[in-house]
């Protein structure tokens, strides 16, 4: 499947949550089953949490949900292979959107993502990790271009990794509600 952008908005953006829901009914209002959740990346590394953060806030909001990986049992390098054989194996034909922290080329710390078609995780640290996912949720922690540059502005926080998982997670949870 070839990636193709569906949505994209900045977490900042006053109708963020929206852009993104309204992708969701767009691609997902014609499935069955809702779709896996898998939220990827490690809970040791500021600029890696946004999955499971994202997991996380899913998991509290909603026990309907398929969701995996999360600040309490992450899904990372180390296991994300044999978890994605365990998933595969239980779940063989639901649609799966992967959720990961990315490096851009050039667009700003903040802007998160929906495209179709799997994501590489690892692929900014050079780690050959399977692809994951149908459908690809990436927030962008930072980009190639400042990637040697030290300045203060360059690095995003804490408080913007953790309001965008309340955006996606709010935008899923819209969804799951009305699915």
């Amino acid at each position: 499947m070839d990636s193709r952008l569906l949505a994209a908005a900045h977490y900042a953006q006053p109708d963020a949550r929206a852009v993104l829901l309204q992708a969701f009914i767009n691609n997902f209002n014609d499935t069955v089953e809702q779709p896996l959740y898998i939220c990827i990346g490690s809970d040791r590394h500021l600029l890696d949490c946004l999955g499971p953060l994202t997991g996380t806030m899913l998991q509290e909001q909603s026990s309907e949900l398929l969701v995996f990986g999360t600040l309490q049992e992450p899904w990372h390098a180390g296991n994300l292979s044999a978890k994605l054989r365990e998933l595969r194996a239980r779940y063989p034909y639901r649609p799966a959107v992967a959720i990961d922290a990315s490096i851009g080329d050039s667009e700003p710390p903040g802007l998160i993502k929906l495209k179709t078609g799997p994501i590489k995780p690892g692929k900014a640290v050079q780690k050959n990790l399977p692809k994951v996912g149908d459908f690809a949720i990436t927030g962008l922690v930072g980009n190639r271009a400042n990637r040697t540059s030290q300045s203060a502005t360059d690095i995003i926080s804490l408080a913007h990794v953790y309001s965008m998982s309340r955006v996606i997670s709010d935008a899923i949870i819209e969804f799951g509600a009305r699915h």
